[in-house]
């Protein structure tokens, strides 16, 4: 959008910046109340009616104390007791127990998923390959996925004969 419509709109360039104007959701600049829009927004407890509560998805298990820290009132916990046969409930899996296994390993990488190398890594592959970089077609490999560092494999390739590492 040119700087020209929106200089129409007000009186000078320093207003300009003084008045808080607003965009669309595709950047076009506009000010003011429109008497049209858009009513699907997120409906708000002043909004509805007396019978309507929203929350804040907490859970009141406890309160803030002076200090400003959060004190759980283990009163209020909610505890779900597992039956003591659990192989005569009808109780379904969600999921299957003949599923397979997935077995991660990740070679080269102390921390194993939680190293910051492996995350460099996939950050930088991801930045220049795209979303699917590192598809691994697990039926294929038997359900295990196996995460090797760029460093082993290059000192386990083998260098000609006179070529020092």
């Amino acid at each position: 959008m040119r700087a020209s419509s929106v200089l129409n709109l007000q009186a000078s360039a320093t207003a300009n910046l003084r008045r808080p104007w607003q965009t669309f959701r595709d950047g076009q600049i506009w000010y003011g109340l429109t008497k049209s829009g858009s009513k699907r927004q997120a409906l708000t407890t002043k909004q509805g009616n007396k019978n309507y509560y929203k929350g804040t998805r907490s859970s009141g298990i406890g309160k803030l104390n002076n200090a400003g820290n959060y004190m759980v009132d283990w009163t209020k916990v909610r505890t779900y007791v597992v039956p003591a046969d659990i192989s005569s409930v009808s109780f379904k899996p969600l999921v299957s127990p003949n599923s397979p296994q997935l077995e991660q390993r990740y070679v080269g990488y102390a921390d194993g998923p939680k190293d910051g190398e492996l995350a460099w890594k996939n950050v930088v592959d991801f930045i220049e390959y795209g979303e699917n970089y590192d598809v691994q077609d697990i039926e294929e490999n038997e359900y295990k996925e196996e995460y090797v560092n760029p460093k082993i494999v290059q000192s386990q390739i083998e260098l000609p004969e006179g070529i020092k590492q």
